[in-house]
Protein backbone atom coordinates (compact mmCIF):
# COMPACT_ATOMS: atom_id res chain seq x y z
CA UNK A 1 0.00 0.00 0.00
CA UNK A 2 2.95 2.61 0.93
CA UNK A 3 4.49 1.59 -2.12
CA UNK A 4 1.70 2.40 -4.57
CA UNK A 5 1.10 5.52 -2.79
CA UNK A 6 4.44 6.35 -3.04
CA UNK A 7 4.16 5.95 -6.98
CA UNK A 8 0.99 7.79 -6.88
CA UNK A 9 3.22 10.59 -5.12
CA UNK A 10 6.06 10.99 -7.24
CA UNK A 11 3.57 10.51 -10.43
CA UNK A 12 1.36 13.66 -8.85
CA UNK A 13 4.95 15.94 -8.13
CA UNK A 14 6.14 15.10 -11.97
CA UNK A 15 3.10 16.53 -13.96
CA UNK A 16 3.15 19.52 -11.38
CA UNK A 17 6.92 20.04 -12.01
CA UNK A 18 5.94 19.54 -15.94
CA UNK A 19 3.07 21.82 -16.06
CA UNK A 20 5.09 24.56 -14.25
CA UNK A 21 7.95 24.28 -16.95
CA UNK A 22 5.62 24.19 -19.42
CA UNK A 23 3.99 27.65 -18.72
CA UNK A 24 6.78 29.24 -17.17
CA UNK A 25 8.06 30.95 -20.11
CA UNK A 26 4.39 32.54 -20.42
CA UNK A 27 3.93 34.42 -17.26
CA UNK A 28 7.31 36.42 -17.43
CA UNK A 29 6.96 39.81 -15.10
CA UNK A 30 5.85 42.62 -17.37
CA UNK A 31 8.96 44.65 -16.73
CA UNK A 32 11.08 42.14 -18.52
CA UNK A 33 10.04 42.40 -21.46
CA UNK A 34 9.28 46.01 -21.35
CA UNK A 35 13.10 47.27 -19.99
CA UNK A 36 14.54 49.66 -21.86
CA UNK A 37 17.95 49.20 -23.15
CA UNK A 38 20.59 50.80 -22.18
CA UNK A 39 22.32 53.48 -23.88
CA UNK A 40 25.82 53.45 -23.83
CA UNK A 41 27.79 57.28 -25.45
CA UNK A 42 31.25 58.15 -25.64
CA UNK A 43 32.50 61.36 -25.41
CA UNK A 44 35.54 62.99 -26.27
CA UNK A 45 36.96 65.18 -23.41
CA UNK A 46 40.27 66.74 -23.30
CA UNK A 47 43.92 67.18 -21.68
CA UNK A 48 43.28 65.18 -18.40
CA UNK A 49 44.94 68.50 -16.81
CA UNK A 50 42.64 70.96 -18.29
CA UNK A 51 39.38 72.69 -16.85
CA UNK A 52 37.55 71.47 -19.95
CA UNK A 53 38.46 67.72 -18.70
CA UNK A 54 37.26 68.57 -15.57
CA UNK A 55 33.92 70.22 -16.98
CA UNK A 56 33.41 67.01 -19.00
CA UNK A 57 34.06 64.76 -15.77
CA UNK A 58 31.32 66.69 -13.91
CA UNK A 59 28.89 66.44 -16.33
CA UNK A 60 29.09 62.85 -17.11
CA UNK A 61 28.67 62.45 -13.61
CA UNK A 62 25.44 64.53 -13.84
CA UNK A 63 24.05 62.76 -17.10
CA UNK A 64 24.59 59.20 -15.82
CA UNK A 65 22.81 59.95 -12.14
CA UNK A 66 19.57 61.98 -13.46
CA UNK A 67 18.79 60.31 -17.05
CA UNK A 68 17.98 56.20 -16.34
CA UNK A 69 19.73 53.77 -18.90
CA UNK A 70 22.44 55.63 -19.80
CA UNK A 71 26.43 54.95 -19.53
CA UNK A 72 28.91 57.45 -20.76
CA UNK A 73 32.60 56.48 -21.30
CA UNK A 74 34.54 60.02 -20.81
CA UNK A 75 37.91 59.88 -23.31
CA UNK A 76 41.06 61.85 -22.95
CA UNK A 77 41.65 63.43 -25.95
CA UNK A 78 44.44 66.30 -27.30
CA UNK A 79 42.07 68.73 -26.71
CA UNK A 80 38.66 70.06 -27.90
CA UNK A 81 40.78 71.14 -31.46
CA UNK A 82 40.99 67.46 -32.29
CA UNK A 83 37.37 66.20 -31.23
CA UNK A 84 35.51 67.18 -34.78
CA UNK A 85 37.36 64.53 -36.99
CA UNK A 86 36.78 61.42 -34.36
CA UNK A 87 33.08 62.56 -33.74
CA UNK A 88 32.79 63.11 -37.50
CA UNK A 89 33.66 59.33 -38.09
CA UNK A 90 31.42 58.39 -34.46
CA UNK A 91 34.16 57.90 -32.85
CA UNK A 92 31.79 60.01 -30.05
CA UNK A 93 28.81 61.24 -29.69
CA UNK A 94 29.13 64.17 -27.30
CA UNK A 95 32.77 66.03 -26.96
CA UNK A 96 34.49 69.45 -26.27
CA UNK A 97 34.88 71.89 -28.57
CA UNK A 98 35.01 76.05 -28.72
CA UNK A 99 33.63 78.22 -31.51
CA UNK A 100 36.56 78.90 -33.28
CA UNK A 101 36.80 75.00 -33.40
CA UNK A 102 33.94 74.99 -34.97
CA UNK A 103 33.75 77.62 -37.52
CA UNK A 104 37.10 75.91 -39.00
CA UNK A 105 35.08 72.20 -38.75
CA UNK A 106 32.36 73.79 -40.73
CA UNK A 107 34.60 75.44 -43.48
CA UNK A 108 37.64 73.09 -43.55
CA UNK A 109 40.02 75.07 -42.61
CA UNK A 110 43.16 74.23 -40.22
CA UNK A 111 41.19 71.34 -38.54
CA UNK A 112 40.41 69.50 -41.09
CA UNK A 113 40.78 70.00 -45.08
CA UNK A 114 36.98 68.26 -45.58
CA UNK A 115 33.96 70.61 -44.50
CA UNK A 116 32.04 68.73 -41.46
CA UNK A 117 28.78 69.27 -40.95
CA UNK A 118 26.99 66.52 -38.63
CA UNK A 119 27.68 68.09 -35.35
CA UNK A 120 25.65 70.28 -33.62
CA UNK A 121 26.11 72.68 -30.63
CA UNK A 122 24.94 71.39 -27.29
CA UNK A 123 25.39 74.46 -24.58
CA UNK A 124 28.14 77.13 -24.00
CA UNK A 125 30.44 75.87 -21.12
CA UNK A 126 32.45 79.02 -20.43
CA UNK A 127 33.94 82.15 -22.22
CA UNK A 128 37.38 82.49 -23.09
CA UNK A 129 38.51 85.93 -23.07
CA UNK A 130 41.93 86.61 -24.96
CA UNK A 131 43.31 87.72 -22.21
CA UNK A 132 47.35 89.12 -22.80
CA UNK A 133 49.76 89.62 -20.12
CA UNK A 134 53.10 91.48 -19.50
CA UNK A 135 55.38 92.62 -17.07
CA UNK A 136 53.93 95.94 -14.96
CA UNK A 137 57.10 98.00 -16.16
CA UNK A 138 57.48 96.73 -19.93
CA UNK A 139 57.01 99.33 -22.51
CA UNK A 140 53.91 97.52 -24.19
CA UNK A 141 51.24 99.62 -23.56
CA UNK A 142 48.82 97.88 -25.64
CA UNK A 143 47.73 95.19 -28.48
CA UNK A 144 50.13 97.15 -31.21
CA UNK A 145 53.31 97.23 -28.75
CA UNK A 146 53.62 93.33 -29.11
CA UNK A 147 54.77 94.37 -33.19
CA UNK A 148 57.80 92.12 -33.60
CA UNK A 149 58.15 91.08 -29.48
CA UNK A 150 58.38 87.29 -27.86
CA UNK A 151 54.64 86.44 -26.98
CA UNK A 152 53.74 82.60 -26.57
CA UNK A 153 50.22 81.68 -27.70
CA UNK A 154 49.87 78.46 -25.88
CA UNK A 155 50.47 75.21 -27.90
CA UNK A 156 51.21 75.52 -31.20
CA UNK A 157 48.35 73.83 -33.61
CA UNK A 158 46.09 74.32 -30.93
CA UNK A 159 42.48 75.99 -31.17
CA UNK A 160 43.79 78.69 -28.73
CA UNK A 161 47.07 79.37 -30.89
CA UNK A 162 45.58 79.71 -34.14
CA UNK A 163 42.21 81.72 -33.08
CA UNK A 164 45.11 84.23 -31.60
CA UNK A 165 46.78 84.74 -34.62
CA UNK A 166 44.18 85.64 -36.60
CA UNK A 167 43.38 87.63 -33.75
CA UNK A 168 47.19 89.74 -34.62
CA UNK A 169 46.81 88.98 -38.38
CA UNK A 170 42.96 91.39 -38.11
CA UNK A 171 45.32 93.95 -36.42
CA UNK A 172 48.48 93.75 -38.82
CA UNK A 173 50.57 92.97 -35.71
CA UNK A 174 53.66 90.34 -36.06
CA UNK A 175 54.79 89.14 -33.05
CA UNK A 176 57.63 86.92 -32.54
CA UNK A 177 55.69 83.53 -31.58
CA UNK A 178 56.39 81.51 -29.24
CA UNK A 179 54.64 78.27 -28.60
CA UNK A 180 54.57 75.91 -25.74
CA UNK A 181 52.33 74.08 -22.72
CA UNK A 182 50.71 77.09 -20.88
CA UNK A 183 52.82 75.84 -17.57
CA UNK A 184 56.22 76.18 -19.54
CA UNK A 185 54.91 80.26 -21.04
CA UNK A 186 54.57 80.82 -17.21
CA UNK A 187 58.09 80.18 -16.74
CA UNK A 188 58.94 81.78 -19.93
CA UNK A 189 57.39 85.28 -18.61
CA UNK A 190 58.59 84.38 -14.88
CA UNK A 191 62.70 83.89 -16.40
CA UNK A 192 61.56 87.01 -18.63
CA UNK A 193 62.52 84.86 -22.09
CA UNK A 194 59.39 86.31 -23.34
CA UNK A 195 57.77 89.45 -23.88
CA UNK A 196 54.11 89.07 -23.11
CA UNK A 197 51.69 85.79 -23.10
CA UNK A 198 48.64 86.31 -24.97
CA UNK A 199 46.06 83.52 -24.46
CA UNK A 200 42.03 82.52 -24.91
CA UNK A 201 40.64 81.41 -21.41
CA UNK A 202 37.92 81.51 -19.06
CA UNK A 203 38.77 84.62 -16.18
CA UNK A 204 40.78 84.41 -13.64
CA UNK A 205 42.70 81.88 -15.52
CA UNK A 206 44.72 80.06 -12.94
CA UNK A 207 48.30 80.37 -14.92
CA UNK A 208 48.03 83.99 -14.96
CA UNK A 209 47.46 84.26 -10.86
CA UNK A 210 50.33 82.28 -10.55
CA UNK A 211 52.72 84.55 -12.59
CA UNK A 212 51.06 87.28 -10.69
CA UNK A 213 52.44 85.68 -7.40
CA UNK A 214 56.23 85.37 -8.87
CA UNK A 215 56.64 89.03 -10.37
CA UNK A 216 54.24 92.19 -11.24
CA UNK A 217 52.24 91.85 -14.45
CA UNK A 218 49.35 93.85 -16.03
CA UNK A 219 46.58 93.20 -18.78
CA UNK A 220 47.22 94.31 -21.98
CA UNK A 221 43.89 96.58 -22.90
CA UNK A 222 42.94 96.81 -26.91
CA UNK A 223 41.57 100.12 -27.74
CA UNK A 224 37.33 100.25 -28.72
CA UNK A 225 38.86 100.27 -32.69
CA UNK A 226 40.86 97.14 -32.07
CA UNK A 227 37.82 95.33 -30.92
CA UNK A 228 35.68 96.21 -33.87
CA UNK A 229 38.70 95.34 -36.11
CA UNK A 230 38.87 92.47 -35.40
CA UNK A 231 35.60 91.05 -34.64
CA UNK A 232 34.54 92.50 -38.37
CA UNK A 233 37.56 90.11 -39.59
CA UNK A 234 37.79 86.78 -37.39
CA UNK A 235 33.13 85.87 -37.48
CA UNK A 236 33.62 83.61 -34.25
CA UNK A 237 35.13 86.46 -32.01
CA UNK A 238 32.74 88.85 -30.37
CA UNK A 239 33.56 92.29 -28.08
CA UNK A 240 34.28 91.79 -24.27
CA UNK A 241 35.16 93.09 -20.96
CA UNK A 242 37.41 91.30 -18.24
CA UNK A 243 35.74 93.60 -15.16
CA UNK A 244 38.13 95.66 -13.08
CA UNK A 245 39.63 93.06 -10.40
CA UNK A 246 38.95 90.35 -11.83
CA UNK A 247 42.59 89.89 -10.75
CA UNK A 248 44.13 91.19 -7.87
CA UNK A 249 46.76 93.34 -10.03
CA UNK A 250 43.76 94.61 -11.97
CA UNK A 251 42.05 98.09 -11.48
CA UNK A 252 40.23 98.70 -14.30
CA UNK A 253 38.08 96.86 -17.08
CA UNK A 254 40.18 95.27 -19.94
CA UNK A 255 38.64 95.74 -23.16
CA UNK A 256 39.01 92.45 -24.94
CA UNK A 257 37.31 90.12 -27.51
CA UNK A 258 36.84 86.79 -27.01
CA UNK A 259 34.75 83.18 -28.15
CA UNK A 260 33.50 80.47 -26.02
CA UNK A 261 34.43 76.86 -24.81
CA UNK A 262 31.64 74.35 -25.32
CA UNK A 263 29.72 71.29 -26.18
CA UNK A 264 29.03 69.48 -29.47
CA UNK A 265 27.07 66.35 -30.30
CA UNK A 266 26.60 64.36 -33.35
CA UNK A 267 23.65 65.42 -35.09
CA UNK A 268 22.09 61.62 -35.23
CA UNK A 269 21.55 61.29 -31.54
CA UNK A 270 17.85 61.30 -30.88
CA UNK A 271 15.67 64.71 -30.29
CA UNK A 272 14.53 62.60 -26.96
CA UNK A 273 18.27 61.86 -25.88
CA UNK A 274 19.62 65.67 -26.59
CA UNK A 275 16.74 67.54 -25.10
CA UNK A 276 17.56 65.44 -22.06
CA UNK A 277 21.00 66.17 -22.13
CA UNK A 278 20.26 69.86 -22.41
CA UNK A 279 17.74 70.14 -20.01
CA UNK A 280 19.90 68.31 -16.64
CA UNK A 281 22.78 70.46 -17.68
CA UNK A 282 21.43 73.34 -16.87
CA UNK A 283 18.79 72.42 -14.03
CA UNK A 284 22.23 71.40 -12.52
CA UNK A 285 24.53 74.55 -13.48
CA UNK A 286 25.11 75.55 -10.03
CA UNK A 287 26.70 72.12 -9.02
CA UNK A 288 28.52 72.20 -12.07
CA UNK A 289 29.94 75.68 -11.13
CA UNK A 290 31.16 74.68 -7.96
CA UNK A 291 33.71 72.53 -9.42
CA UNK A 292 34.03 74.82 -12.56
CA UNK A 293 34.09 78.32 -11.51
CA UNK A 294 34.33 79.61 -15.43
CA UNK A 295 30.69 78.27 -15.82
CA UNK A 296 29.90 80.67 -13.89
CA UNK A 297 30.15 82.99 -16.32
CA UNK A 298 27.52 81.79 -19.18
CA UNK A 299 23.67 80.64 -19.08
CA UNK A 300 21.15 79.43 -21.75
CA UNK A 301 20.75 82.50 -23.58
CA UNK A 302 24.26 82.18 -24.71
CA UNK A 303 23.34 79.40 -27.04
CA UNK A 304 22.25 82.49 -29.56
CA UNK A 305 26.20 83.01 -30.14
CA UNK A 306 26.83 79.43 -30.96
CA UNK A 307 28.43 79.17 -34.54
CA UNK A 308 27.61 75.24 -35.39
CA UNK A 309 23.60 74.91 -35.52
CA UNK A 310 21.73 73.88 -32.30
CA UNK A 311 20.14 70.12 -32.36
CA UNK A 312 16.48 69.49 -32.47
CA UNK A 313 16.56 68.59 -29.12
CA UNK A 314 18.51 71.48 -27.72
CA UNK A 315 15.87 73.81 -29.59
CA UNK A 316 13.06 71.97 -27.89
CA UNK A 317 14.91 72.61 -24.89
CA UNK A 318 15.69 76.42 -24.86
CA UNK A 319 12.24 77.23 -26.67
CA UNK A 320 10.40 75.81 -23.27
CA UNK A 321 12.10 78.09 -21.10
CA UNK A 322 11.64 80.96 -23.53
CA UNK A 323 14.61 81.93 -25.58
CA UNK A 324 13.90 82.60 -29.58
CA UNK A 325 16.74 80.30 -31.84
CA UNK A 326 16.93 82.16 -34.76
CA UNK A 327 16.51 79.91 -37.73
CA UNK A 328 20.05 79.89 -39.00
CA UNK A 329 20.95 78.37 -35.49
CA UNK A 330 18.32 75.15 -36.09
CA UNK A 331 20.39 72.24 -37.72
CA UNK A 332 18.97 71.05 -40.76
CA UNK A 333 19.44 67.82 -42.74
CA UNK A 334 21.55 68.77 -45.97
Amino acid sequence: MKGKKFKEYVFFLTAILLAIWTILPMVQPPEATAASERIHLKMGGSNTGSFMYMFSAVMVDLWKRNIPDLDITLMATAGSGANHLPLDRGEFEIATSNTPGDWWAMKGMYLTTTKLSNFCSLFPVSTAFHHALTYADAPIKGWKDMDGKRVNLGARASSGSIAMEEHFKALNIQPKYIFSLPTEAADMIKDRRIDAFAYGVGAPYSVFIDIARALPVKLILMTPEEQEKVVKAVPFLFPLTIPAKTYSFQNEDCPTVGAYANIIVRSTLSEELVYKLTKVAWENWNEVVKVVPAAKGVSPKDIVNMVAPIHLGGVKYYREIGINIPDRLIWKKS
